[in-house]
């Protein structure tokens, strides 16, 4: 009956590996977050009335998913150390009765000789393993803890054993099946090609910029933001807050109960935007999220795969943006070297590093980044191009690189030895260097061939050609760029060469509904999410176990006005139609009486009459700018309504639909002049030397800071910048003198302004 009343159809392989347990055969499930794992485990109980113990890493995500399965009407409960003792107590009288289908219980706990004393006493039909690459030293989630589950074959024999995991490369794959015992396992290893994911790489210059137009551009909706640096995360969450943004940081070193409320509330719709380190999200069971930016490059293809994997799990197309700067490399190997001093493991630096390499790679690359991606987890793409990526949508930002890539080969071959990025670069560009002139490099043929582009566009190219395996690069701490045998094809003109032009790429809108959405009525939606929300909060739980906004969006489409159109959406279960039907249902005839007063069904209505609402999104503002003041226009229509599309010709259609979206550009382009203008007037009451009146003061404090930018000093200066301990103003001087250090100083500029009132 579960299976009936929630889903038509299985999801790939989700069929096959329900009959393998039922048959009590062991599984290896490698699917994709979004791919429906967890139902792979959740069937079997329902079938054989027997007990699921599943092993998870997290309790937040055991107690989302228990409150999940109990909102449907599955009698499943956790055990962990967050529980008070009577509701321990219960949870054991439960399972003791037979009452319980799903266990979820922490990887410590499973192992300890008296919990398996206690299992063994129980119907234990299935074990289920989440997050099983956790359980490899070649994964990129190592937990030593995870080694102790290999005893559960042996205290349960005759009983299948699932391990289940969204990333694991074949030498994970094969590590896993080894560490747990696994006998002779089905092993299905899904597409790991997310197509309602949009990637995107953009250069790091201007990023937090970049950054606030994008969340500007698309408003009330929930994602993540990922940093490096957990203090980072603190202080762009703040400038967000600032700028309008519900925001809030998370990170290992922030108090638990800080933690755990900043969880709730973006789980709950809350706040929109969490600004978080990787110890972020493998706990959020959230499927609208809508987009994952990554600040600052991971350190590995693996993390970034699972990390923009929570977004858009329910299958809504959503944004992976990653901002990229060539010194991110550098960063990621200073942290990798760091773990690696008391690393058990001794293959874990070369690893860690060639994994690194493949990282830069998939951000370098001018080649499909969805084929480049999926290529790494052994999958092939043939759909290129995917439509769905910068380099794919953006073709017209890339150049004919087969001149400069020849130039490029042919400097490297006459260089006598093997030489940095850096110094091919400084060659090319006929660069009056140290390191150039020292050894004489200057008088090569090839010297200055590159003079048509700057050192760092050079750089760049050499970066894509090395991505695209054109070149090959060494895994040393300090690598060498070397010639292959595809070298020799570009030399031969056999082969077409498409670069980028560094910073030419810009973080993207997909816009308020992807191109294959069908319409739907989006100001209906938007009131289902307050009904929703609600309810959510009066049963204690986050507002997705209620209704996915699938579910919601198919309701706008349809308009159910009784229980028997109610149960035909997919995503409405019986549980959930007994609990929520009528609330739902009455909402939508109250919606639609509004909207057709005196039709009781409001007829009028089409679903078709959600194109317009679903493109017009929240884009409504009453401010323009006319002549340097601010006066009341727009209140989010037309000067002209358009006509209700019931109305409208079917050719006619597009056209109103590219009119509307036409107004939406003219009221950005009209905020975007009164944001100018805000800061205009804000200068002008700064520098006007009056700074205060009855009722306001303005104070004004202006910081300038002169910096080494450590990145471009170690590109300039690799052999000084190993020998100084911090790269400090006085410690660059001192070792390359003040007018060589020119080059790599930046300055920066703060500036806090406080408008106080007086007045009450």
């Amino acid at each position: 009956g579960f299976q009936q009343s929630r889903y038509s159809a299985f999801l790939p392989y989700q069929e096959e590996i329900i009959n393998n347990i039922l048959e009590k055969r062991d599984v290896l499930a490698v699917i994709a977050t979004g791919g429906g794992k967890s139902l792979c485990y959740q069937i079997p109980p329902l079938v054989t009335g027997g007990l699921t113990v599943v092993i998870s890493p997290l309790i937040s995500l055991m107690k989302d998913q228990v409150d999940s399965l109990v909102t449907q009407g599955i009698p499943a409960a956790t055990l962990n150390s967050s529980l008070s003792y009577d509701a321990m107590a219960r949870t054991l009288a439960d399972l003791e009765a037979g009452r319980l289908r799903l266990l979820y219980v922490s990887p410590e706990k499973v192992v300890q000789a008296r919990f398996l004393d206690t299992l063994r006493e129980l119907n234990v039909t299935l074990v289920a393993v989440d997050e099983a690459h956790c359980i490899s030293e070649w994964g990129h989630d190592f937990r030593p803890e995870y080694r102790r589950l290999r005893i559960l074959k042996e205290v349960f024999p005759e009983v299948p054993l699932i391990a289940l995991t969204a990333t694991a490369v074949p030498e994970v794959q094969r590590d896993i099946q080894k560490q747990l015992n696994l006998s002779n396992p089905a092993v299905y290893v899904g597409s790991f090609n997310r197509k309602n994911l949009q990637y995107v790489v953009t250069g790091k210059k201007d990023a937090y910029p970049q950054l606030l137009d994008y969340l500007r551009d698309n408003p009330n909706r929930s994602g993540i933001i990922y940093f490096s640096s957990k203090k980072r995360t603190e202080e762009v969450a703040q400038k967000l807050q600032e700028d309008g943004v519900r925001a809030q940081p998370y990170h290992a070193d922030l108090p638990g109960s800080f933690r755990n409320r900043v969880q709730e509330e973006f789980i709950r719709d809350e706040i929109d935007v969490v600004c978080a380190t990787n110890a972020f999200g493998m706990g959020i069971d959230k499927p609208d999220v809508r987009f994952v930016i990554h600040y600052d490059m991971p350190r590995n293809l693996e993390s970034y795969a699972q990390e923009t994997g929570r977004a858009g799990r329910d299958g809504e197309e959503s944004d992976c943006i990653l901002f990229y700067s060539p010194g991110d490399r550098q960063r990621c190997l200073y942290s990798i070297e760091r773990d690696g001093l008391n690393h058990p493991e001794p293959e874990y630096y070369p690893r860690a590093v060639r994994k690194l390499s493949d990282m830069v790679a998939y951000c370098e690359t001018t080649q499909c980044r969805r084929q480049h991606l999926l290529r790494y987890f052994g999958e092939t793409l043939t759909e290129v191009p995917c439509r769905a990526c910068d380099v794919c949508m953006l073709p017209d930002e890339f150049i004919d690189g087969r001149e400069i890539a020849a130039k490029i080969i042919n400097c490297i071959s006459q260089l006598p030895g093997s030489f940095g990025i850096t110094h091919i670069a400084d060659v090319l560009t006929g660069s009056r260097s140290r390191n150039v002139l020292a050894r004489d490099h200057q008088n090569l043929s090839v010297y200055n061939s590159g003079n048509g582009y700057s050192s760092e566009e050079c750089r760049s190219f050499i970066r894509q050609l090395v991505a695209n395996g054109y070149l090959d690069q060494s895994s040393d701490q300090y690598p060498v760029v070397t010639l292959n045998e595809r070298s020799q094809a570009i030399l031969s003109g056999d082969e077409t060469v498409q670069l980028s032009r560094p910073n030419g790429s810009q973080v993207r809108n997909r816009g308020e509904t992807g191109q294959n959405e069908r319409p739907f009525d989006a100001s209906l939606f938007e009131e289902l999410r307050s009904v929703r929300k609600a309810l959510a909060e009066d049963l204690d739980i986050p507002p997705y176990m209620v209704f996915h906004d699938r579910t919601l969006k198919e309701i706008a489409r349809r308009y159910p006005g009784t229980l028997e159109e109610f149960a035909t959406i997919p995503g409405v279960g019986h549980a959930k139609l007994q609990k929520f039907g009528d609330i739902i249902t009455s909402a939508i005839r109250d919606y639609r009486s509004r909207q057709h007063p005196g039709d009781e069904r409001g007829m009028g209505l089409s679903p078709g009459a959600g194109d317009a609402t679903a493109l017009s999104g929240n884009d409504h503002h009453d401010l323009t700018v006319s002549e340097g003041t601010l006066s009341p226009t727009h209140t989010g229509v037309p000067d002209q309504a358009p006509a209700p599309p019931e109305e409208i010709p079917d050719d006619a259609l597009l056209e109103e639909a590219y009119a509307l979206q036409g107004y939406i550009r003219d009221l950005r382009g009209e905020l975007r002049q009164a944001e100018k203008l805000h800061k205009e007037l804000l200068a002008r009451a700064r520098g006007s030397g009056i700074q205060e009146n009855e009722t306001y003061a303005v104070t004004t404090q202006v910081s300038r800071r002169r910096r080494v930018v450590a990145e471009r000093f170690y590109e300039r200066y690799p052999e000084v910048f190993v020998k100084i301990a911090k790269v400090t103003i006085s410690a660059a001087e001192a070792a390359v003198g003040a007018e060589a250090l020119d080059e790599c100083i930046q300055y920066d500029e703060s500036e806090k302004i406080k408008v106080i009132c007086k007045t009450e």
